[in-house]
């Protein structure tokens, strides 16, 4: 799953970031502006950062402002609005997708970034079955439905 993995790859790249700024002694401000040289250098993408449609993703202010209310937001959630600004500063305004706000307050939780890979993963499993459930439930099946013949060993009996 392409979002379970940016997810990973968001924790791991606040993981980076959050630690470049503890061993340099940097504010995490630096620490971004540092990452998006060496990425940019590189030619990688930032993990959490961009999004097709939104300009501003409108989930980042409810769930930053959510784990703020609750005394939640820690470098996480700093180091990725850092980033942002760098972003903006050195290449162009990006915002920070929902995997960035989800990867920014699982990292402040305590999540280790395997975590991000598995919960991503169950967000997307809920949303997609909603879909399905709705599309069944209002609208003409728009699926491909491929007949399938079942051919594995017979049914055991469970008695």
């Amino acid at each position: 799953d392409q979002h379970g993995g940016a997810g990973m790859a968001c924790m791991e790249l606040i993981a980076e970031g959050t630690a470049l700024a503890k061993a340099e002694g940097i504010p995490l401000e630096a620490a971004a502006e540092k990452l998006v040289e060496l990425y940019r250098s590189r030619g990688e993408r930032l993990a959490g950062m961009g999004h097709r449609k939104h300009s501003t993703d409108p989930r980042k202010d409810v769930l930053f402002g959510m784990a703020d209310e609750f005394g939640l937001a820690g470098d996480g959630v700093r180091f990725m609005l850092a980033l942002e600004d760098a972003v903006a500063k050195k290449i162009k305004p990006l915002p920070i997708n929902i995997d960035g706000v989800l990867a920014a307050v699982l990292f402040d939780l305590g999540f280790p970034p395997i975590m991000g890979r598995l919960i991503f993963i169950v967000g997307r499993v809920a949303g997609l079955s909603a879909e399905v459930a709705e599309e069944l439930a209002r609208e003409k099946a728009m699926r491909i439905h491929v007949p399938v013949v079942y051919d594995g060993p017979p049914p055991r009996d469970l008695s």
